[in-house]
């Protein structure tokens, strides 16, 4: 195999294997070599390639009907600076995550009115946000409560 096909293939097997969150960082190095290992960086961003580099972005949102978070309806990936990723709105996403210091609990965007009709819509946020893990995850009444308070970032 010539060393292009193997770096794709690495490259290919890693986002596998990292959306899954199962090997990153040192881990990787140690299960499948450093060549590997820094195709791994460079398929996230650049992030341990590259000396003095922040953290990255890299979350996976889901959006579920009911209270529990299974069924999967809607799931993408949302990276940000640059924002991209399966997202549909990733910069706007990326920058009401930003006014919060991607906190979502502290997301509360000035919508507008909502129905009290209660049909329960469930997100969660797993991934990091600048190098900081996180797992969030919170049943909204209905999805217009949804919208109005998370705007953009579970716009899936």
């Amino acid at each position: 195999m010539g060393a292009t096909r193997v770096m794709a293939t690495a490259v290919a097997l890693l986002a596998a294997v990292g959306a899954a969150g199962a090997v990153t960082g040192t881990a990787q190095a140690a299960v499948t070599g450093p060549a590997v290992a820094q195709a791994g960086a460079v398929y996230r961003g650049g992030g341990a390639a590259q000396a003095g580099a922040r953290p990255g972005t890299s979350l996976v949102l889901t959006v579920a009907k009911g209270e529990p978070a299974r069924p999967v309806q809607r799931r993408a990936v949302l990276t940000c600076q640059p924002a991209g990723g399966s997202h549909r709105q990733a910069r706007d996403a990326c920058a009401q995550l930003s006014k919060v210091g991607g906190r979502f609990e502290r997301l509360q965007l000035d919508g507008g009115a909502c129905t009290m009709q209660y049909d329960p819509v469930t997100v969660t946020a797993s991934g990091s946000w600048k190098g900081r893990k996180v797992a969030y995850r919170h049943t909204f009444g209905n999805a217009c409560t949804l919208a109005t308070t998370t705007g953009a970032v579970f716009s899936l």
